[in-house]
């Protein structure tokens, strides 16, 4: 498969502050570049075959080093005794707030992500396609092998024959078929094309001498199996995404944002029903 050379992202100039002007420069020029780092991408792909319950897991790890943080506070004898419930509850409201705060953000901000993602894929289709040629190609011999077997056969049995070819191409193209009228992601086909495919499969498979079927088989699936490659490792991408978004969500509000809104507040808080002990050693 050839692949076409890849155009560079257009760097969109903006003036001043303006949203729509620095909105179109990070997905035009700040995100593609990022994304196509060789770190960036390691990483991603990385990150694409954990759990999908990588916010969960996020989330936990954040609730058990806290917690450790809060029975140090109780054993530490150095702390005062008066001290450590408005210390525990700073910590607790802390711990709130910030899981609160990123859950929210992680989700509000996941539709951006993710259409970055497309836009992003949807410039390099031929780029993921090289990618995933070299597994699709044992996709295409497990068909080719059903088309192979259905053409040794004669009269009904011929016929039985190639819709069991049709069969393994409907299961292949689950990942990338979609309802008709929807608006196609990268790579998707709707249902319509793929029953085009099909009912031409079974077509040149009961028509066409055995010699030509095949070669004729193959090319008639080809463009849908290309699509089937950039699928699957764009999905690698577009999971790994979801995963370094919530990693830098997470950090940046327990590391950042914690600290220097959520911490202050939390001492208010603290204060208003815990009141304000003396931290003065008595004399």
């Amino acid at each position: 498969m050839k692949i076409n050379s890849i155009s560079t992202p257009h760097t969109t100039s903006f003036k001043g502050n303006e949203i729509k002007g620095v909105s179109k420069f990070l997905r035009d020029t700040v995100y593609p570049k990022v994304a196509e780092s060789k770190p960036f991408q390691k990483v991603a792909t990385s990150l694409s075959y954990t759990d999908k319950s990588f916010k969960g897991i996020m989330l936990a790890e954040s609730i058990l080093l806290s917690g450790f943080y809060m029975i140090n506070t109780i054993r530490n004898k150095k702390i005062k005794k008066e001290q450590k419930p408005q210390m525990l509850i700073n910590d607790a409201l802390t711990l709130g707030v910030s899981s609160a705060g990123a859950i929210l953000l992680d989700d509000k901000i996941s539709d951006i992500v993710a259409k970055g993602s497309e836009k992003y894929i949807a410039n390099r289709k031929d780029f993921y396609r090289k990618l995933g040629e070299k597994e699709i190609n044992t996709h295409i011999n497990d068909f080719m092998t059903k088309v192979g077997e259905a053409l040794t056969k004669t009269g009904k049995g011929l016929e039985e024959g190639a819709k069991e070819a049709v069969k393994t191409l409907d299961e292949n193209m689950k990942e990338i078929v979609t309802e008709n009228g929807k608006k196609l992601k990268p790579f998707q086909i709707t249902k319509d094309k793929l029953e085009e495919a099909k009912q031409a499969v079974q077509e040149i498979i009961k028509t066409k001498p055995s010699s030509e079927a095949k070669e004729a088989v193959e090319n008639k699936v080809k463009e849908l199996y290309s699509n089937l490659a950039g699928r699957l490792e764009a999905k690698k991408f577009e999971e790994g995404m979801k995963k370094v978004k919530t990693l830098i969500v997470f950090g940046i509000i327990y590391r950042y944002i914690g600290p220097v809104i959520v911490t202050p507040l939390a001492n208010k808080l603290s204060k208003k029903f815990f009141g304000n002990p003396k931290t003065e050693n008595k004399k």
